[in-house]
């Protein structure tokens, strides 16, 4: 299961760590999501919480989140 990383990689976390970390910012981790997997997330789920949201986006996603 890929994994997010709120500091530019230097620690991963899961969806549910994420939306508990002070760090956490949807709106940042949506921009560096891949379009077409954000799209197909978005209409298999919204509206959903964002824990949700990134659980799913992970499963499908290539590669891990990282922001920071």
């Amino acid at each position: 299961m890929k994994s997010i990383s709120l500091d530019n990689g230097r620690n991963y976390l899961t969806a549910a760590e994420a939306v508990k970390d002070d760090r956490f910012n949807m709106d940042a981790l949506a921009m560096l999501m891949d379009d077409e997997i954000r799209e197909r997330v978005h209409s298999e789920l919204a509206p959903c919480a964002d824990q949700a949201f990134l659980v799913r986006y992970l499963e499908l996603a290539d590669n891990d989140l990282i922001i920071g």
